[in-house]
């Protein structure tokens, strides 16, 4: 499997690169302190902004679908490796020295970039196992045409009937109809549904005419129906929802970072020092 194999070769490059970086910081450091201006600190510096951008460049790959630059899977092992190992880099870089603003906001950038990345790859990997158990084999437009069918069935039962089984009839239609922002507040709920209870079933069948308690069974046997169908469809949409929420951190931050990076290499040459 491709993606097996490249994820096993990316952990034994990671492996060595961190050995490797490491190893030399820590032998530099026999001969001096090493800091942002020392010659090993400008290395770790200049080689943590160029991952920086190559790390950005995945972005742009992923779109390139006739790029012939690697396959799509080992860009994205190589991705997140390479992403906590610049973390790893670029505090070896600092020395442990943070007196500058922008290249500690620049610091904090790439924690929460890296770390959102670490968050949208454990998505990746356990929610389309999770869809798989609730997803069905209809399409979205399948779906949707199946609930507008079902809810046009529940009126044509409830059409003439009296007000209560008209007022039922609305009830039902109404906790099955999404609010505002129902995408967004779908990632905050437990999408749970409380199911009816035969003794809910006997409430509201004494609320009608004795003459109309066949067809206000049948109203709720379809709205029951809709409602699992529609359960499902919100766990869908929900997971699929989570795959995308954490790009709204991770893209923002990344061209931040990229702004501040730069920024801070223009105030190193601006002012001639490193602290």
């Amino acid at each position: 499997m491709p993606v097996a194999r490249s994820g096993r070769l990316w952990r034994v490059i990671f492996a060595v690169l961190l050995v490797t970086v490491v190893a030399v910081y820590f032998r530099q450091a026999r001969d001096g302190f090493p800091h942002g201006g020392s010659p090993i600190g400008l290395f770790y510096g200049t080689l943590g902004y160029l991952l920086i951008l190559l790390l950005a460049f995945f972005g742009i790959r992923k779109r390139w679908y006739r790029s012939r630059l690697g396959t799509l899977e080992s860009w994205l092992q190589s991705h997140i490796y390479l992403g906590v190992l610049v973390l790893i880099i670029l505090l070896l870089h600092t020395g442990g020295r943070f007196h500058d603003t922008i290249a500690v906001a620049t610091l904090a950038l790439v924690a929460i970039v890296v770390l959102s990345g670490i968050f949208g790859a454990i998505l990746y990997v356990t929610i389309p196992r999770v869809l798989t158990e609730v997803e069905t084999n209809l399409t979205l437009e399948q779906i949707s045409e199946q609930l507008n069918q079902m809810a046009k069935s529940m009126a044509r039962v409830a059409s003439g009937r009296s007000q209560p089984f008209q007022r039922i009839h609305d009830q039902l239609i109404r906790e099955s109809t999404p609010g505002a922002f129902a995408g967004w507040r779908l990632l905050f709920s437990s999408t749970r549904h409380k199911n009816q209870t035969p003794s809910d079933w006997a409430n509201l069948l004494g609320l009608v005419p004795r003459a109309e308690q066949d067809d206000l069974r049948q109203l709720l046997v379809v709205s029951r129906q809709r409602k699992e169908l529609l359960i499902r469809l919100r766990f869908q949409q929900k997971y699929k929802n989570l795959l995308e929420a954490w790009l709204y951190v991770h893209v923002p931050f990344t061209i931040a970072l990229i702004v501040f990076a730069i920024a801070h290499i223009a105030a190193v040459f601006y002012y001639g020092q490193v602290q």
